[in-house]
């Protein structure tokens, strides 16, 4: 249902974009960014529309490219302090629960070991892109420090898209399942290396778990 009111939005703001093009990416690409809307909202799609109109001449592409950066380096911010006031609150609220796993703790330690590239790619998997400037907040990651990978990540995105839009823009839609189902992908492998890592780590514990009982058991 969610992919055939996405179409007949997209049905509906096609005539639109010779005259309004860019406001349509701006929004667009905003509301992706935002964890909220990101779901639905085809910023990537009108990206590649944008830039189809763009090679026919009706839109600047170097336009459409700042546009497109702007519009996710707000809605970035936004899911960013979003996390950084809310989210720190509900996680703390919810740890005050005894025998309650540190979620925020977790967080905490993953993004200090692996945010940098998290936040530079991670806008690249497809249904998770949005989620990330909320988890970088809510687990503190200095501003700074999350600005200096989301901005060359997000030119980097944009240009993608951009380029792909300009030169093969007949074929948006193709392109849009492929990167979709590539971003899923990604997603999907991921989860299972972070899974094996999990039980190889699991697994390295119980044995050494077992190695001390065994030598409390044999000592005199």
């Amino acid at each position: 249902m969610t992919s055939s009111v996405v179409d007949q939005l997209l049905d509906w703001l096609m005539p639109l974009f010779s005259n309004w093009g860019y406001l349509i990416v701006f929004v667009g690409v905003f509301l992706e960014s935002i964890f909220l809307t990101g779901w639905i909202a085809p910023g990537t799609t009108v990206i590649l529309i944008g830039s189809f109109f763009a090679a026919q001449g009706e839109l600047n592409i170097y336009m459409l490219w700042v546009t497109s950066v702007v519009a996710a380096l707000l809605g970035d911010n936004v899911g960013y302090f979003i996390g950084r006031r809310m989210g720190r609150q509900v996680m703390e609220r919810y740890e005050e629960k005894p025998k309650q796993p540190s979620g925020l703790e977790m967080s905490q330690r993953f993004f200090a070991r692996y945010g940098g590239i998290t936040v530079l790619f991670g806008r690249m998997i497809s249904g998770v892109d949005a989620f990330i400037p909320l988890t970088a907040g809510t687990s503190g990651m200095p501003h700074w420090k999350y600005m200096a990978y989301d901005v060359p990540g997000v030119m980097l995105w944009s240009g993608l898209f951009c380029a792909l839009g300009y030169f093969f823009g007949e074929n948006w839609q193709t392109i849009d399942k492929v990167i979709g189902w590539l971003g899923w992908g990604a997603l999907g492998l991921i989860v299972l290396v972070v899974a094996a890592i999990l039980v190889f780590r699991h697994r390295v514990k119980k044995r050494g778990q077992a190695a001390e009982e065994r030598r409390g058991v044999e000592a005199p």
